[in-house]
């Protein structure tokens, strides 16, 4: 027969055990109840111009860094974000009709493409659903464009 000292001991290690697992779960419950968030795009340097889409659902952006000489693109829509749809990014430097593209079925964004386009033009455009829009050729080499 166990003495009464071992019983309390062994009915606090339950309770603290109990309670370790109640924490626990309460815990893994807060974690899934957060919905995960998409990572921003990330580009270097200066946003210089902006496609705004006839139907004001989504946008294209172009960036330039004047460190590196790089452009980068990337398609977002305002809404809708989340539910998987068709999205589209393509950047083109003129100087030698390089394109760099991304597209697919996205929840959140197409992109970030880069290319270097240092001392030449870029055209840029963009993709979600069936809406789409162009840039015309511009930002040649002019690192410090105003965005529109």
């Amino acid at each position: 027969m166990p003495s009464r000292m071992g019983v309390l001991r062994h009915g606090v290690m339950r309770r603290g055990a109990v309670a370790l697992a109640a924490a626990g779960l309460a815990l893994a419950a807060t974690a899934v109840a957060a919905p995960a968030q998409a990572a921003a795009p990330a580009c270097e340097g200066t946003k210089v111009d902006t496609l705004d889409y006839a139907t004001g659902y989504t946008y294209t952006y172009l960036y330039c860094s004047s460190t590196t000489g790089r452009n980068c693109a990337y398609t977002v829509p305002k809404s809708g974000s989340g539910t998987a749809q068709l999205m589209f990014v393509g950047l083109s430097r003129a100087s030698d009709n390089t394109i760099v593209s991304d597209g697919g079925d996205y929840k959140y964004h197409a992109g970030p493409v880069y290319l270097d386009a240092r001392g030449t033009c870029v055209q840029f455009n963009g993709q979600v659903r069936s809406v789409s829009a162009n840039s015309d050729w511009g930002h040649c080499g002019n690192l410090n464009a105003v965005a529109r």
